[in-house]
């Protein structure tokens, strides 16, 4: 056990394996809001403290990723980031986007934008429900612009080897937008092998909506302009004789337009607070010993798993097919047992396994999942991005 599960709001009598769509609540959150509304209300003070703590969480961000803290940008989601992408650069008719098929819509949605501007999106089928490095290369050519995929999959569980990707995308002088919603927290993130990293912070990282990270790589792209701006772009805020003009600022603040969510950036500073005083590299290992035993368990009772075994394929998520997805999770439900379900009827659900989750946990998890009928759906679930981008998360 690395932390106490009594640290945790309402988790009593609840088995909590869902930390892939919603993590539970630290109660030292509740100290960050009150040290937040207290801070707020003391006028410019309050507001440079404001910025104090957001200085000291965008340093923990950095930590976390092994970058520096001024290359860690604040907005508001990861479809934010990407999005932001779609309006930064510099596009050509006859570009490309590559994408991977199990990839959530944030990840793909936003580069449809470009098709009317004569940017292509190409989508790499699964391999049995693996997305090969070799079917990436394949997709890739001389105007491939972007290569955006997830270092861990939301759907399939698998972990990508950032080295081995960043190679492949940069030998053919492609950018690399990695979503790393489903590792970072859970297991150690590199983020200097990308371009543009982005997460959301209310699952693996212990936080709350409203608050997203989106990381610049300004060695490898020096020049990129912010394509939304508000009163926060300017390095200083312009003369009232020329209100017009101003000089974005040179970190990766520019592309936070207006005040970041600063309640949600206290939540965050606070739970950076936790994952880093217990070692990412600790966590990274308590996760993998009990997804290991959670994918174990229902191999051995017959269901598909279709995350990879392997440890370094994989992190805290363990997916599996289900022919009804939705009786599976409510007959868990029922006996206060959580995981995270079915996406716009696709039928696979999601094992989540983190740093506050113990080995009797997993064992309730598998007590009960041994008096379900074991069923797999008729089907492979297909692409079926206009159901699944009806629910919310990631």
């Amino acid at each position: 056990m690395l932390i106490d599960p009594s640290e945790f709001i309402g988790t009593q009598g609840i088995t909590h394996l869902c930390t892939g769509g919603e993590s539970p609540m630290l109660k030292t959150h509740g100290d960050a809001v009150h040290r937040f509304f207290e801070d707020k209300l003391l006028g410019e003070e309050g507001r440079r403290r404001l910025e104090v703590v957001s200085g000291e969480c965008k340093e923990k961000v950095g930590r976390l990723f092994g970058v520096q803290p001024d290359d860690i940008g604040f907005l508001t989601s990861t479809s934010e980031g990407i999005n932001l992408l779609v309006y930064a650069l510099d596009w050509q008719p006859g570009d490309n986007v590559v994408v991977a098929d199990v990839e959530f819509p944030s990840d793909v949605l936003p580069w449809t934008l470009l098709k009317d501007r004569g940017v292509e999106l190409r989508i790499v089928e699964n391999n049995n429900w693996r997305t090969d490095l070799e079917d990436l290369d394949k997709a890739i050519d001389e105007n491939t612009r972007v290569v955006n995929v997830s270092h861990v999959s939301y759907f399939t569980g698998q972990r990508l080897p950032l080295p081995e990707l960043s190679e492949l995308v940069h030998r053919k002088n492609a950018l690399l937008c990695l979503d790393v919603t489903h590792s970072a927290g859970a297991v150690p993130v590199e983020a200097k092998y990308a371009d543009f990293v982005v997460s959301s912070c209310y699952k693996w990282l212990m936080a709350v909506h409203g608050v997203g990270i989106f990381y610049w790589n300004r060695e490898r792209v020096p020049e990129l302009n912010p394509p939304f701006v508000g009163w926060h772009t300017p390095a200083y805020l312009p003369d009232w004789k020329d209100p017009s003009a101003y000089i974005p600022r040179e970190d990766a603040s520019r592309f936070t337009p207006g005040n970041e969510t600063w309640i949600g950036v206290y939540i965050l500073d606070n739970a950076l607070d936790c994952l880093l005083g217990i070692g990412i590299d600790r966590i990274e290992e308590h996760v993998l010993r009990l997804s290991t035993r959670v994918w174990d368990g229902l191999a051995d009772m017959g269901w598909e798993v279709i995350t990879p075994r392997a440890p370094a394929e994989r992190a805290g998520n363990v997916c599996f097919t289900a022919e009804d997805v939705n009786a599976v999770t409510h007959a868990l439900e029922d006996r206060n047992v959580l995981i995270f379900g079915a996406y716009g009827g696709v039928g696979r659900a999601r094992v989540s396994t983190h740093f506050y989750n113990t080995d009797q946990d997993v064992d309730r998890f598998l007590e009960v999942m041994r008096d379900i009928p074991v069923t797999r759906p008729a089907t492979q679930p297909g692409r079926d991005f206009s159901k699944a981008a009806g629910v919310a998360g990631n």
